[in-house]
């Protein structure tokens, strides 16, 4: 690690210094945060601020990687050979990485810190540090919720010997086999801190979570047990058996249970005011076809929120130019019915780029008009609702694609400091169609049937997403109702619950990946000229396209490689234990660690 290699250079620096200087140079050293006059509170803010943002590049990295794989954006002006480069032939030795900055983060950021502020309040005057142990207990949560997302894609970690480069300066590797567990006892801990936070630091605003409320974070807490139990449940059915138990006995079923107890960060920076390199959503991804066209055959609501209108509207002043300065060709084409639709998504599979056998859906996102003096160019292909992403949807780059003159007439550029960005993580949406799936299996639904816990989700995803659009001025939002949508889309078990979570997934694209290696829902369907399998077949049930190369079905990765430079790394022989320990542990894994069509351990087939 690269906290090791510091630490060497550090102690040779350090002998030059007197043995006093010595001592006070090797306290700062090893905890930085160990100042008299730094309180814990202030030290959780800081180490907080840009929470998983702390590159642009954390940004986009997920567009090109789980929104492609799990199907919600497709790239845009590429080739056959351009939509296979997200995914594995499974005939080849090689093949992309998702390329997750989640390893680098921990070890560099919020794991680091977290255990130095939990050191540092550990180290408080016992009456001092009475009052912190609720800020003691969120640490503890933050630290384990990003060592699980770690373990959950690289599947192994040094964690029991992180952090203590005098005692262990060359750590050895944690399993997510081994690891699950801990981290539930850890999640456990903590909650119980939190039952019994009277007389504790009032974290305010402090706290870019959830304000300082401590009844919020002990929700959260006792629900990502069970997330991270669930994930497991191939392996080990009776430890989410026990976790359910284990809440409702001594927590009183407390989870997340409205939109306002959801886990996410409010973005605190205004970095992303400038979207030059984040802004690549709007102009070089379309929405997908089989994301679009199962909103549409639901009648789905949410669709104004999560899907950027084409330009085929009056709302559109190049749309006019065309109905007013078009040929007779041009006039011909905009009274086309597929003229006439607003959301139109792209196909997902390398053979689709042959844009003959699969319409219009199959090729780039503009149709080209002729009109008096030239000809103009309109977005035929909806490109996902970038507003939710980025600040003003990314409208205003330097890139000629961006511009500001490519609004539609309903559509806001504002200041973004007026634009406050929340990013989601655990849900209360998704805390409902988890609870759905488990009651649906027989488990514990901590006081609901399956089908209420469905119903509840949708209308939550609903709420949220409105909440979400219009905070970041998504066109007409406010206006949007769900009128009867929830009650009158079906309910069929298990595949309604995992069609509703994808849906709910869009801005956690992540966790939709996750979904499928543990289900294996969405379900493939073939798609081929005139035939577009179960895609919006009006079942409600929702199916992604095989990735189909004219040849072969082509794979998405399953896991992410655990990577180290071998040659100049002085951990590398710990490394090279993990990566044979996991192959040993599970044939799944793969054959090398960049073996990224693999399996993690939880990821049972």
């Amino acid at each position: 690690m690269k906290t090791t290699h510091k630490y060497i250079i550090g102690l040779m620096s350090l002998a030059l210094f007197t043995q006093s200087c010595k001592k006070s140079m090797i306290d700062v050293n090893t905890n930085p945060f160990a100042l008299p006059d730094a309180s814990p509170e202030i030290l959780f803010t800081g180490a907080t601020a840009d929470f998983n943002l702390g590159s642009r590049g954390n940004t986009s990295q997920k567009y090109g990687s789980t929104m492609v794989y799990m199907q919600y954006i497709v790239p845009d002006g590429v080739d056959a050979s351009g939509l296979s480069k997200a995914y594995w032939n499974p005939g080849k030795p090689t093949g992309p990485n998702p390329g997750f900055p989640y390893y680098n983060d921990y070890f560099t950021g919020n794991g680091r810190d977290m255990h130095r502020i939990m050191d540092k309040i550990n180290a408080l005057p016992d009456a001092q540090k009475a009052t912190y142990q609720g800020l003691k207990a969120i640490c503890s949560i933050v630290d384990t919720y990003q060592a699980w997302r770690v373990a959950d894609i690289f599947g192994a970690m040094p964690y029991s010997q992180a952090f203590q480069d005098v005692m262990f300066p060359l750590p050895a590797y944690d399993y997510d086999y081994n690891l699950y567990k801990r981290f539930d006892q850890q999640l456990k801990d903590a909650a119980t801190l939190l039952k019994n936070s009277t007389g504790q630091f009032v974290l305010g605003n402090q706290d870019f979570f959830y304000g300082g409320d401590y009844n919020k974070w002990q929700a959260f807490a006792n629900t990502l047990r069970i997330k991270i139990a669930q994930r497991y449940e191939k392996r080990d059915p009776s430890q989410l058996a026990a976790v359910l138990t284990d809440i409702s006995t001594n927590f009183a079923g407390k989870i997340i249970s409205t939109n306002d107890e959801s886990f996410g960060y409010n973005q605190s920076r205004d970095w992303n005011n400038n979207v030059d390199d984040i802004n690549v959503i709007l102009f070089s991804y379309n929405a997908s076809f089989p994301f679009v066209e199962y909103l549409k055959s639901t009648g789905d609501p949410r669709i104004a929120f999560m899907v950027r209108q084409n330009d085929f509207g009056t709302n559109y002043k190049n749309y006019v130019l065309v109905q007013q300065k078009g040929d007779a060709a041009a006039q011909a084409a905009l009274l086309l019915p597929e003229n006439n639709v607003r959301y139109w998504g792209k196909h997902t599979f390398p053979a689709s780029a042959d844009a003959v056998g699969y319409g219009s859906t199959g090729g780039n996102r503009s149709k080209t008009f002729t009109i008096t003096g030239g000809t103009q160019a309109l977005g035929f292909l909806s490109a996902i609702q970038s507003r939710l992403f980025i600040k003003n949807g990314g409208f205003g780059g330097f890139d000629a694609r961006s511009s500001k003159d490519l609004m539609h007439s309903d559509e806001a550029y504002v200041d973004g400091s007026t634009i406050k960005m929340r990013t989601p993580y655990l849900t209360y949406a998704e805390t409902c169609f988890m609870m759905a799936e488990i009651a649906e299996k027989g488990g514990n639904g901590l006081g609901k049937t399956a089908s209420q816990w469905f119903y509840t989700g949708v209308q939550a995803s609903f709420d949220a997403y409105k909440a979400a659009a219009v905070a970041t001025n998504v066109p007409n939002a406010a206006a949007i109702v769900i009128g009867n949508f929830a009650t009158n889309l079906p309910y069929k078990g298990l595949p309604s619950i995992y069609s509703q979570a994808w849906v709910n997934y869009l801005m956690q694209p992540e966790e939709s990946w996750a979904m499928w290696k543990r289900t294996g829902y969405p379900q493939f369907t073939n798609v081929r000229p005139g035939n577009n399998g179960n895609i919006g077949d009006g079942s409600s049930i929702a199916y992604l396209e095989g990735v189909w190369d004219g040849t072969q079905n082509l794979l998405a990765p399953r896991r992410n490689s655990l990577d180290l430079s071998t040659g100049s790394n002085l951990n590398s022989a710990n490394y090279a234990d993990a990566i044979k320990n996991m192959m040993t542990k599970d044939a799944s894994y793969g054959i090398s660690a960049q073996d990224t069509k693999g399996r993690i351990w939880w990821d049972k087939q």
